[in-house]
């Protein structure tokens, strides 16, 4: 691959800015049931979780999920409206942050030399996903501008298209082809091919703890540019990305 100019990093945070062997996300995964009894009046953990499961495994954002779930009569007759803040506040409070380790200085101290527009992109709701970020010592990094969570872009979220085109307006609308996403979805991964973007896939540590197993990460998928185990080798196997005039230049070897 000939060396890409790059002007923009957008980066996925859940399973990407942290590793899936956090235990992070499963963690999480198993909150959401709760909130839907104590919010939602489900009757059970085990009713709501076959409910989450099939509409989390179509659309990969929760918010949109149990909306939609609402939508299509899964829900108790008397449940309230399904509201993203309200999920958002959930996992705010109630979630174990310290799973996700120690702050990432060496990451943010790279990151602070790029020279590229940074940006989070997460299907998870605003809140949550800004919590994360602080508990990273990352948030700095991107700010109230440069965060993108699910609830700025409702009723899409990814993988859908529309869900990043509304991202690329908002920062200006770089060339896709100057953009980095960098993902472990191999939905969103294979999206941001198609739409021209240069594409990063981080397949994490594990897959213990992974939720969506029929999207689990694929180093040898074509719509891959380059995959790592984790975000710790991003800038070692991307050095270009910190030159003065950012370029992508993965290294060619077998497992991308």
């Amino acid at each position: 691959m000939t060396p890409s100019p790059i002007t923009t990093l957008i980066f996925d945070v859940d399973d990407t800015l942290y590793d899936v062997g956090t235990g992070f996300t499963a963690h999480r995964n198993q909150a959401a049931p709760k909130l839907m009894v104590e919010k939602y009046k489900f009757p059970s953990e085990e009713e709501a979780q076959k409910v989450k499961t099939e509409y989390f495994s179509r659309y990969h954002a929760i918010a949109k999920a149990l909306k939609v779930a609402q939508e299509e009569g899964k829900f108790p007759e008397d449940a309230p409206e399904v509201k993203t803040e309200d999920i958002a506040t959930f996992w705010a409070e109630n979630l174990d942050y310290s799973l996700l380790g120690q702050p990432k200085t060496e990451l943010h101290e790279q990151l602070s030399k790029c020279n590229c527009t940074l940006v989070a992109f997460s299907n998870g709701p605003r809140k949550y996903v800004k919590k994360a970020l602080e508990k990273m010592g990352l948030f700095d990094l991107f700010g109230e501008e440069r965060l993108y969570a699910v609830d700025d872009v409702m009723p899409h979220c990814k993988p859908e298209k529309e869900a990043f085109q509304k991202i690329f307006n908002n920062i200006g609308n770089p060339k896709p082809e100057t953009c980095v996403m960098i993902e472990d979805s191999m939905k969103n991964v294979r999206r941001a091919k198609e739409l021209g973007m240069k594409t990063v896939l981080i397949r994490g540590s594990t897959e213990n703890g992974r939720i969506l197993k029929d999207d689990k990460p694929n180093g040898e998928d074509p719509a891959v540019d380059c995959s790592m185990a984790t975000i710790e080798e991003f800038f070692p196997m991307l050095p270009g990305l910190l030159d003065a005039n950012p370029v992508f230049d993965p290294p060619v070897v077998g497992d991308k």
